[in-house]
């Protein structure tokens, strides 16, 4: 198949992420995939030199769509492929004006009108399928469910010096008891919870370290009530903001905990990077993070908004033993390679792509 993905983010995020691997692995499938996204994406300067890449700001000008559906009908497209909103809207487009089917996959779970107007769409986790049949409509037979996947191949290269060299940067002591958060510090990502359960959980573990790995803007008024209530509880010492970091894995495998504080997540890709690294994981019992964290079998799950309850899992992680922690890691591991596996995933949205083309060549 010739596939046309539309990705309209600018920075690196998990939709971003997942639309640049599922197009590499349909590419060694077999099939002739071009990225259409905007030109100063983060995907364009790191996609497989092989792909093909067709910038656009996505805008919804006449001259815009038309440009690019005159180009999918020269290339011969078979199927578009979009993912985040501009995207979502941009395909809709496109289907109307080339008569090319569509399928969209929703990374997040919000109120749009495109959604039906798609001819398919693969929802990202079971959570987000409900959200789409509820509120958007959307036809069961319409729609599945597709789990996003990460590249785990990373994971597995993670060598020792790896974890050596990132626990030096962090310039640790030694005995830290090391919890890492991971994600770009906005609201909906709950650090307000985390932030206002440390000093009761420092208390209690008075080696713990916070680490936060993600874009972070100092003057942005979620991240001064964090710093104020740092300076509140006199717990700076306890707290590392270490920005955007492209080796993850490497911190993660250093972790001795990963939480997950989300207010919403439409699936969780961080909780499944931390056990592909072998890293339990206190998470929010929201969205779909219940599909991929299982309480007491590879991490605990806590309520949302819930900073009581965030307090005593992390508590209970750090008093547990090293072994224990190790057995709820080794369990994340193999659930992530037996069901979130790259190439089983892929081949689910490569048979939802074959069945929408088959079913618009036989109408």
């Amino acid at each position: 198949m010739k596939i046309l993905q539309v990705i309209s983010g600018k920075t690196v995020n998990g939709a971003m992420t997942y639309c640049k691997f599922v197009t590499e692995q349909l590419t060694s499938l077999g099939h002739e995939v071009t990225i259409l996204g905007r030109p100063d994406g983060w995907i364009r300067g790191n996609l497989d030199p092989g792909i093909q890449f067709v910038p656009s700001e996505l805008s919804r000008s006449p001259a815009e769509i038309g440009r690019v559906a005159r180009w999918v009908k020269a290339n011969q497209i078979d199927v578009v492929h979009t993912h985040m909103s501009r995207g979502h809207a941009f395909g809709v487009l496109l289907r109307w004006m080339t008569g090319v089917p569509v399928v969209a996959t929703a990374h997040n779970q919000s109120f749009q009108l495109h959604w039906r107007m798609n001819d398919y769409v693969i929802a990202n986790s079971k959570a987000t399928y409900d959200y789409q049949r509820r509120v958007n409509r959307v036809a069961n037979r319409q729609m599945e469910t597709v789990h996003c996947f990460t590249d785990l191949e990373r994971f597995k290269q993670i060598a020792p010096l790896d974890v050596t060299i990132v626990r030096r940067q962090m310039r640790l002591k030694g005995n830290e008891f090391l919890v890492g958060v991971v994600g770009e510090v906005v609201a909906r990502k709950g650090h307000l919870y985390l932030f206002e359960a440390l000093s009761r959980i420092v208390k209690e573990v008075p080696n713990l370290k916070l680490v936060l790995l993600g874009r972070f803007n100092r003057n942005e008024a979620y991240v001064k009530k964090l710093r104020a209530i740092q300076l509140r509880d006199n717990i700076f010492c306890h707290v590392k903001w270490l920005g955007l970091r492209w080796n993850i894995q490497d911190f993660m495998a250093a972790f001795d905990l990963t939480v997950v504080p989300s207010v919403e997540e439409p699936l969780g890709l961080v909780a499944l990077e931390s056990m592909a690294a072998g890293t339990p994981v206190v998470a929010s019992d929201t969205g779909g993070l219940p599909e991929i964290v299982r309480s007491g079998e590879n991490g605990l799950l806590v309520p949302s908004k819930n900073s009581q309850a965030l307090a005593e899992a992390i508590i209970k992680m750090a008093k547990s033993s090293e072994a224990e922690r190790q057995r709820l890691g080794r369990n994340g591991q193999r659930m992530v390679q037996e069901e979130f596996d790259p190439q089983l995933l892929t081949r689910q949205v490569e048979s939802v792509l074959h069945r929408v083309v088959a079913a618009r060549r036989a109408a």
